[in-house]
């Protein structure tokens, strides 16, 4: 019962938080600066790297993105950690593949369901950045209607001190709808949102489709750079590894891998309140 309680005031205190900001969003122009060169190869967030069906399980016939999120949103019981490399946009920074990312997830709930995931770059303990996700889904999909999900980027603002004056450096609070639409033979999941921060105050859209059991074909816009990739499980439908290798129109090549399982996630709490205490140091 209080699992259930402390879990409705998230999703309350998220999506008033959402709303709000969105409203901002929707009154302010497309802000003219890029994101965060942190967040510009592949986001920690829902079906981004790894394939989601509509009732938030891994699985290879999902839909799948790379810097945009899907509504679908895992639950109780799902884990994951993923590693990339990209380089920074336009080219700049110091070597290529400079540019990486690794995170950790997990899902909580049955319904509704919420997920949140520690992002960190450059460097898994001292210095740099530890973005803390989050994203709940409020509405389930049906024959009629869409799953709708709201959520945030970098609920710390990590890197508005490094930043500021030449990115996008707001928490990045978002509100995304997922539909899956049967074409012929083949399904194809479409993702439509806005949000504020590394969204650039910005709508952000999405189509994937499984072309097997084993290979997804993504494509998207996510406020600011147009992106496609090509993800390959291993395994099959339900392997539990993802390979992925993109392009970011403004950011270049990316490439990493993503696993998933199943496990209590309450044995990833410690390293999210570890990574929050970072944020000071």
């Amino acid at each position: 019962m209080m699992s259930r309680l402390v879990l409705w005031r998230l999703i309350s205190t998220t999506a008033a938080l959402t709303v709000s900001a969105l409203c901002c969003t929707c009154s302010n122009a497309k802000s003219s600066l890029p994101p965060s060169v942190q967040f510009v190869n592949i986001a920690p967030l829902p079906g981004c790297g790894s394939a989601l069906t509509p009732d938030g399980t891994a699985d290879g016939l999902g839909a799948i993105q790379i810097n945009v999120p899907v509504a679908y949103t895992p639950g109780s019981d799902y884990i994951n950690f993923g590693v990339y490399a990209g380089e920074y946009i336009d080219g700049g920074g110091p070597d290529r593949w400079e540019n990486g990312s690794g995170f950790i997830g997990a899902g909580f709930g049955r319904w509704p369901r919420a997920y949140l995931s520690a992002m960190a770059v450059s460097s898994w303990i001292k210095h740099d950045s530890k973005a803390v996700n989050a994203q709940v889904q409020i509405l389930e999909e049906t024959p009629d209607r869409p799953a709708l999900a709201v959520g945030l980027q970098d609920l710390f603002n990590k890197e508005w001190q490094d930043f500021r004056t030449v990115a996008n450096t707001q928490v990045s609070y978002y509100l995304v709808a997922t539909k899956s639409f049967n074409i012929q033979t083949r399904t194809v999941y479409g993702s439509i949102g806005a949000g504020r921060g590394r969204f650039c105050n910005n709508v952000f859209a999405g189509l994937s489709t499984p072309l097997s059991e084993s290979l997804n074909l993504a494509v998207e816009y996510d406020g600011y750079q147009i992106s496609e990739a090509i993800a390959w499980r291993p395994g099959g439908r339900h392997g539990r590894h993802t390979l992925l290798a993109g392009y970011n129109g403004k950011a270049g090549p990316v490439v990493g891998a993503q696993s998933t399982g199943k496990m209590s996630p309450y044995w990833t709490i410690p390293v999210f309140l570890f990574l929050s205490y970072q944020q000071s140091l």
